[in-house]
């Protein structure tokens, strides 16, 4: 089913893709950040009753927020939308010598150690920050890296389908790493694992996004979330690690990405009873990142856009 979306929404996306995506493209990485951040203040700013109500969904994340971090919150709500969607710009000329001027890795040792054993490792990464950044810089320095990603043009008006989503996919097959659909993508993404390979992976739901697979509710930050069991059932479907990813601000560099320690499963249980178990414990990692920022979690951004 098509959805009517606003002419204004065309007209920035217009916007975006000629002329913006040619300046912005040839910019230094950590300039992009800064221009596609701008954007989502200047955006913010014009857009004071959808601030209201990210303000206020952002108090339902955190309810311990005081005035001032939920301001905060609402900004980088903004400005998590723009570089989360327009920093693919960038991913396409990502490379060993340079995704540092955006991204710090910590971590990399536990992914060598999951890889080493020969099944592979699976990332669960969530829909937090720029996703597809540590795909890119991973892919970038050698790591065999498939991603299982949704790329759907569905409900998108005339200029969202043959601009944004047609050009997207173009920008999204430079990346160095597979990107394969959920559902069929299953199958070879575990014959990659059991050849030694890396997939990364969402662990819960995008906004507008349909659900694929096996799901459970958990509590979250903000009330019950029903998210994938995928993650957990191909990891342990092929024998490889599970090993969590999160995104926060860097030191050195606009993002850091840590590759924190490998959920290990539980003995003494069946896979599905297994699964739902190492769900929950990434899912508890998640949830403390959530609450201290959740103008990071794209669950707000349903409210940019209403």
């Amino acid at each position: 089913m098509r959805v009517r979306e606003s002419f204004s929404r065309d007209l920035l996306r217009l916007f975006v893709w000629y002329p913006l995506r040619l300046v912005a493209e040839r910019l230094p990485p950590r300039a992009a950040v800064a221009l596609y951040r701008a954007m989502g203040r200047l955006h913010a700013a014009l857009s004071r009753g959808r601030a209201g109500r990210i303000a206020i969904a952002a108090r339902a994340v955190n309810p311990a927020l005081a005035e001032a971090e939920a301001e905060q919150a609402v900004l980088d709500a903004f400005a998590t939308h723009y570089v989360n969607q327009l920093i693919v710009f960038q991913l396409p000329r990502l490379t060993a010598a340079n995704f540092h001027e955006l991204l710090e890795i910590d971590g990399l040792d536990r992914l060598g150690l999951a890889l080493a054993h020969g099944r592979g490792a699976v990332i669960p990464i969530g829909h937090f920050g720029p996703t597809q950044m540590p795909l890119a810089a991973l892919g970038a320095l050698g790591f065999p890296m498939v991603q299982i990603g949704h790329l759907s043009d569905e409900g998108l008006s005339f200029v969202g389908r043959r601009v944004a989503f047609r050009l997207r996919a173009r920008y999204e097959a430079r990346i160095p790493a597979r990107i394969v659909p959920p559902g069929p993508g299953v199958r070879l993404a575990l014959t990659h694992l059991r050849a030694g390979g890396v997939v990364m992976t969402t662990a819960d739901d995008g906004p507008g996004q349909p659900a694929f697979g096996h799901h459970a509710t958990v509590e979250f930050p903000g009330g019950a979330l029903s998210v994938p069991l995928g993650p957990a059932r191909l990891a342990l479907s092929a024998g490889a690690a599970l090993v969590p990813g999160f995104l926060e601000p860097g030191r050195d560099a606009p993002f850091r990405f840590v590759l924190d320690a490998p959920i290990i499963p539980p003995q003494g249980m069946d896979r599905d009873a297994a699964a739902l178990a190492m769900t929950r414990a990434f899912m508890a990692r998640y949830a403390d990142r959530v609450a201290s920022r959740p103008g990071w979690w794209h669950g707000l951004e349903t409210h940019l856009f209403s």
